[in-house]
């Protein structure tokens, strides 16, 4: 591998299955290079899909899920062991926001987890990981779950 340098991996994660197997790639590789890892979540606007009910309490909402998402954030760091890490929460359309935060950091490397949606349901609502790699120029590693 001379001449590749990875000095920042960027590690979207949703909390499921296949995120978290990605993570273990993450992981390794920056630990190989002594690279810092970024912990990614994005969190969906929730105000496009409720902001036409005048009462719901949508601050309250959002900031509910940050909490949470940070506290899943923990648990991940103290379950993986990960060192030389930051935590990031955003809000946004996950595939356009993870990319923006990857060329905003000077991202090297992008690892990201498979979630292996086949026929109308991939036809349906597609793929983070596939839009991300289809709209971004810095390397994506699409990890896959074993079966």
């Amino acid at each position: 591998m001379d001449g590749v340098v990875i000095k920042k991996v960027l590690m979207p994660v949703d909390f499921s299955d296949a995120s978290l197997y990605a993570l273990t790639y993450a992981k390794a590789i920056s630990e190989k290079f002594d690279a810092k890892l970024y912990l990614y979540h994005c969190m969906t606007d929730i105000n496009a899909y409720i902001s036409y009910i005048p009462s719901f309490p949508t601050e309250d909402a959002i900031k509910n899920l940050r909490e949470e998402s940070m506290r899943e954030m923990e648990h991940i760091i103290n379950k993986y062991s990960l060192k030389n890490v930051e935590t990031v929460i955003e809000m946004g359309v996950p595939a356009d926001a993870i990319v923006e935060f990857a060329k905003r950091n000077q991202i090297d490397l992008i690892v990201m987890g498979a979630h292996g949606k086949r026929g109308l349901e991939r036809f349906m609502f597609g793929s983070t990981t596939e839009r991300v790699m289809r709209i971004c120029s810095i390397p994506v590693l699409e990890v896959k779950m074993p079966h």
